[in-house]
């Protein structure tokens, strides 16, 4: 008997491991930009409104995905292609979940950043970077953007409440500087890094100073700072999220990375 219900629950899981693949791979496929434009331009009447067939299917799926599920890398990678489509196409929708929900795929995809996977960890900078990317446009129109959104993070003096731009830009210093990141992965991080430099820049500063008031080497110190003046200075970096600025940022981002790989943990 117990050996009958131990193939009974490996049988569920197993079924529950397929549908839940089966389901972000359909909405991975309706929220794709090509089937979202085709059916956008239909004059059906009564074709359904696609943006809330999306949301409907999130917050069917976003409950069932625990962080132990996305260890197995299948899943994992079809999770994120789905949040990285789905936070392109409709991040308003995204921007406007209840705060368990919203919690949820901010959790996974701070999850995802460490991940031993290039892939999921350049999908997760993707949607990081339309979520940053949606907030700055927003407060740039007069609107709230992702302002009501709060998370949770590790403060020098415990645990703080703070905007979802000033946590994942705390976060993606700390990969970038401190952590085993792939340069490889660079240009991906320095599109999600821009807009959460401009959403935050008194915070950058901030801890640009921490940083630098830590550092007891004279020479290291030095370096340090004029790499991070450099990051926000070079090639006439300005204050828009369009292509020729991004171009820039990604190449002062990579000349940052060589420059301080030699006292940081960069790769």
């Amino acid at each position: 008997m117990l050996s009958l219900s131990s193939t009974l629950r490996s049988e569920s899981q197993s079924e529950k491991y397929k549908d839940l693949r089966a389901l972000l791979r359909l909405l991975t496929n309706i929220c794709s930009k090509d089937l979202v434009g085709f059916l956008s331009d239909s004059n059906i009447e009564g074709s359904p409104d696609i943006a809330e067939v999306i949301y409907v299917g999130l917050d069917i799926v976003t409950p069932l995905i625990s962080l132990d599920l996305l260890k197995y890398p299948k899943l994992s990678r079809d999770y994120f292609v789905l949040m990285s489509h789905l936070l392109e196409v409709y991040p308003e929708k995204v921007a406007h979940l209840n705060r368990d929900a919203f919690g949820r795929i901010t959790g996974s995809l701070e999850f995802g950043l460490r991940n031993q996977d290039g892939d999921v960890v350049e999908r997760c900078l993707t949607a990081v970077n339309a979520l940053a990317s949606y907030h700055f446009k927003e407060r740039l129109g007069g609107r709230g953007g992702l302002g009501s959104q709060v998370m949770e993070s590790e403060g020098s003096n415990g645990k703080l409440q703070e905007s979802i731009s000033s946590h994942f830009l705390r976060l993606l210093l700390q990969l970038l500087l401190f952590e085993d990141f792939r340069m490889e992965l660079a240009g991906s991080a320095a599109d999600a890094l821009l807009p959460l430099l401009f959403c935050e820049q008194e915070l950058y500063q901030r801890l640009v100073h921490e940083l630098l008031e830590k550092e007891q080497n004279p020479t290291v110190k030095s370096r340090l700072a004029l790499a991070f003046h450099n990051l926000t200075s070079s090639n006439n970096l300005s204050s828009t999220l369009d292509r020729p600025n991004r171009q820039k940022f990604r190449k002062n981002l990579r000349v940052f990375l060589g420059e301080v790989s030699g006292f940081m943990q960069i790769k």
